[in-house]
């Protein structure tokens, strides 16, 4: 994990100013006084009550600036003066890492959906999410504890990354919203690669990416609880491997699961022991979300039907009583692919397969062999006619 260090004067509400340094890593942020080596600040990287103020230039000449660290429930408010290098790199190692104030030093370029825009921020483009507190609307609150969650665990994640991942950027706030800049993903999600007919999906490959997601999630005991759709993205849509699981907003460690918000996700992809009246479930959760995923993509199929009344899908989910007719053909044709997602579809939690063992199964070590394969039937098909094209020449 990177770490840095630099010297600041510390400057007290009556002008005093000590000598002090800064370090930080993986986030988390440490000021330590030069003398006696006292601790004065230390600001985990998962802390959201201290908002961080960086590069007000104060002295042109000298390239002096300041750090502010606010705290708005006490009103604790302390300031540091250091060197704008060292406030530059302090910025960029703290990005996604800790609570900054918003400048707006961005540009929207458009609005995605309700509270979601992307914008154009550090010469590259970013997708905002952002959520305000309205005192006339008392959802506002339930959203904002949602993204604020949301930034908690992709501020996690962002210390262990993988690629099929979504990258937080940077988390800002002002005094009524928070808003988490994200990295964009321009190939959409996967509802809508499913509508574009033109695209051929190499399923195997989508399957094994998000897969592979899951399991990173599951080995850092992080649970998603809301795997759909919508919330796979593709930076490329052409390319599988591009996969990217988003929204963390119902996402938690799997001992908190009881506390937070432990009823949630989407009707018609939510595991049917999410409904139980005990409500005691893990990350097997996913898995069965997953392979809705997998029936969707493998169908073009709901496996709950499309009813519009939502208490008759809740009530089709929760018996587990998915739509087995659709899934003939791919018995038929596919008995590897059909053996997979009936495991993963099991009602029972404990029946379901892990994410690992999920990735083990014989259907993608079939499907890699079978594509490599393919690639090598096609390397040998473009030598043979490298072969034609320069026996050709030699003859001319």
């Amino acid at each position: 994990m990177s770490k840095f260090s630099c010297s600041a004067l510390y400057i007290s509400n009556e002008g005093e100013r000590q000598e002090v340094v800064i370090t930080t890593q993986s986030g988390d942020l440490h000021i330590v006084s030069k003398v006696g080596n006292e601790q004065m600040v230390y600001l985990p990287s998962n802390s959201m009550d201290t908002i961080l103020s960086f590069a007000r230039e104060i002295d042109e000449v000298q390239q002096i600036g300041t750090l502010d660290l606010h705290n708005p429930e006490s009103q604790i408010k302390v300031s540091f003066l250091l060197n704008l290098k060292d406030i530059e790199q302090l910025q960029l190692l703290m990005r996604g890492r800790q609570v900054c104030l918003d400048t707006s030093n961005y540009i929207v370029l458009g609005k995605l959906a309700s509270g979601i825009q992307l914008i154009s921020t550090h010469n590259r483009i970013s997708v905002q999410k952002k959520a305000t507190l309205t005192l006339k609307d008392p959802i506002s609150n339930s959203r904002l504890g949602q993204l604020r969650q949301e930034a908690k665990m992709l501020r996690l994640l962002k210390d262990y990354r993988h690629k099929n991942i979504i990258l937080l950027e940077e988390i800002i706030t002002d005094c009524r919203s928070v808003s988490i800049i994200l990295e964009y993903c321009q190939g959409g999600d996967l509802l809508q690669l499913l509508q574009q007919k033109s695209i051929q999906i190499d399923v195997p490959r989508l399957m094994l990416n998000l897969l592979s997601g899951l399991k990173h999630l599951h080995d850092l005991e992080i649970v998603h609880r809301d795997i759909k759709l919508q919330n796979i993205l593709f930076k490329d849509s052409k390319n599988m491997d591009t996969l990217k699981i988003a929204d963390f907003g119902f996402s938690c460690i799997k001992s908190q699961i009881s506390f937070i918000n432990p009823r949630c996700g989407t009707p018609g992809y939510t595991a049917p022991e999410v409904f139980s009246q005990s409500c005691k479930y893990d990350e097997k959760v996913d898995i069965y979300s997953a392979g809705i995923i997998f029936y969707n993509i493998l169908t073009s199929k709901n496996p709950f039907g499309n009813s519009q009344n939502i208490s008759d899908l809740i009530q089709t989910n929760i018996g587990g009583n998915y739509n087995q007719a659709y899934l003939e053909a791919t018995k038929l044709n596919n008995p590897l692919a059909y053996d997979l997602l009936t495991k993963m579809l099991q009602k029972e939690p404990h029946s379901r397969p892990s994410a690992n063992e999920c990735l083990n199964h014989p259907y993608f070590q079939s499907q890699m062999q079978s594509n490599f394969i393919k690639e090598m039937i096609k390397i040998k098909r473009k030598f043979k006619k490298q072969k034609r094209e320069t026996l050709k020449r030699s003859r001319k």
